[in-house]
């Protein structure tokens, strides 16, 4: 070789190192050549919600010149420099659509985050593509509801109303719902209810059971929050326990003069009970008319010219058990009624309930039982039948002491006493 062409190798040797080290998409390693791979996801510019993590990042995958398995490095920081590197995934087996993946382990809200990736296929370590940017959100924190009432094992009717104190919540939450999980097993191996209601108004949030619970039973009830546009959701309440000791089996009654309704579909709502045993005092309900049919009444001057469709009925623990049974008649009239005839010698006097009703006298805060059914006294043909739920409230005769106010609404269907 001459001077001339010794010179002219040398030369080009030099140059060709150069162009490897700075203009070159692959390092000289190995015999493949390896292109830089480019993001496919997320786009540029993404701003990822705290709760939708793990973040993957997508490449599509490279195009090298050597046959062989191709692996892919990911960087991810806080800093387009990449100085400040929080996490790198190596080693990441090629995908077999035409795109690679690679989920993150969980990162830090709200920042601004930079990712780039590198292929090395063949011996040969490519260089890292283009840097791209994404954004991870504020994180949102929801505490677990305050249990309000009923807890410490309070005394509750069949159908208690549960009340919480709304859970509070940190960051862009959105709005929140409340599971409500009732159960008779401490360990909630079996629900009774599980109802998921909105948010309430004023701090609070309540539910009135939709369902009788046993009676004399402690119950068990915990609550979740949850923001379901953001799919976050709070740790599970304390447990808070009570015990259905104002309500009756049914099943367990004995039946004065009266239908068994043990069997009898719960179809309307006795909200409240207002009663004085003094005298000829009333007894008042307020229920929600289910639409029970009217059916005549045989009685009086003009037989079935009027219609009654419901009766009151009353309960009374006497020796160890319930005794219950239908009394007097109910008129329609928007489901508020006040019937007169409870004195404190027995229960509705003109029922024909018999012994022990007709005996018993009722001690004042003595627990009594109230409930409303479709039409079930002997006498008027009966309908359909239905009831609501039954109320144990104390007796009370303002004769003996007790108070009581005015009754809020009174009413006597016109020819029926």
């Amino acid at each position: 070789m001459n001077l001339r062409a010794t010179t002219l190798f040398t030369i080009g040797t030099a140059m060709l190192a150069i162009a490897g080290c700075t203009g070159s998409s692959t390092q000289p390693s190995g015999s493949s050549s390896v292109v830089s791979p480019k993001g496919v996801l997320p786009t540029p510019n993404s701003v990822i919600r705290f709760g939708d993590q793990p973040v993957t990042l997508s490449v599509g995958n490279v195009v090298v010149t050597q046959p062989g398995a191709t692996t892919y490095t990911f960087e991810v920081a806080t800093d387009s420099n990449f100085t400040a590197k929080v996490q790198t995934k190596a080693n990441v087996a090629e995908g077999a659509s035409g795109v690679t993946d690679v989920k993150l382990d969980q990162l830090s809200g709200p920042a601004d985050y930079y990712w780039r990736a590198r292929a090395s296929s063949g011996g040969t370590v490519g260089v890292f593509g283009p840097i791209y940017k994404f954004t991870i959100g504020p994180p949102i924190t929801i505490a677990a509801p305050t249990l309000v009432s009923p807890i410490a094992n309070a005394a509750q009717g069949s159908m208690p109303e549960l009340v919480i104190g709304n859970a509070q919540k940190s960051g862009p939450a959105g709005v929140l719902v409340y599971r409500f999980e009732v159960s008779t097993s401490q360990s909630f191996s079996a629900l009774v209810v599980d109802r998921t209601v909105a948010e309430g108004s004023g701090g609070r949030t309540t539910l009135e059971s939709p369902v009788e619970l046993p009676a004399e039973t402690t119950v068990y009830w915990r609550v979740t929050a949850t923001d379901q546009a953001n799919g976050v959701s709070s740790p599970v309440s304390a447990t808070g326990a009570f015990v259905t000791s104002l309500a009756i089996d049914l099943s367990k009654v004995v039946y004065l003069n009266s239908p068994n309704a043990s069997n009898w579909a719960r179809t309307g709502f006795l909200q409240l009970v207002e009663q004085d045993g003094a005298g000829d005092g009333p007894m008042c309900t307020k229920f929600t008319d289910p639409g029970w049919p009217d059916s005549p009444w045989p009685y009086g001057e003009e037989p079935g010219k009027y219609t009654v469709f419901a009766n009151q009925w009353y309960f009374a623990r006497i020796g160890g058990a319930w005794y219950g049974g239908a009394g007097e008649w109910i008129y329609r009239a928007a489901g508020s009624v006040c019937k007169a005839g409870q004195t404190t010698t027995n229960i509705g006097p003109d029922s024909g309930f018999g012994y022990p009703f007709s005996t018993w006298r009722p001690a004042v805060g003595e627990l009594v039982g109230y409930m409303v059914s479709s039409v079930a006294r002997p006498g008027v043909p009966r309908t359909v039948d239905q009831r609501t739920n039954i109320v144990v409230l104390p007796w009370r005769d303002t004769s003996r002491g007790s108070t009581l106010g005015a009754p809020s609404v009174m009413f006597t269907a016109p020819g029926i006493q």
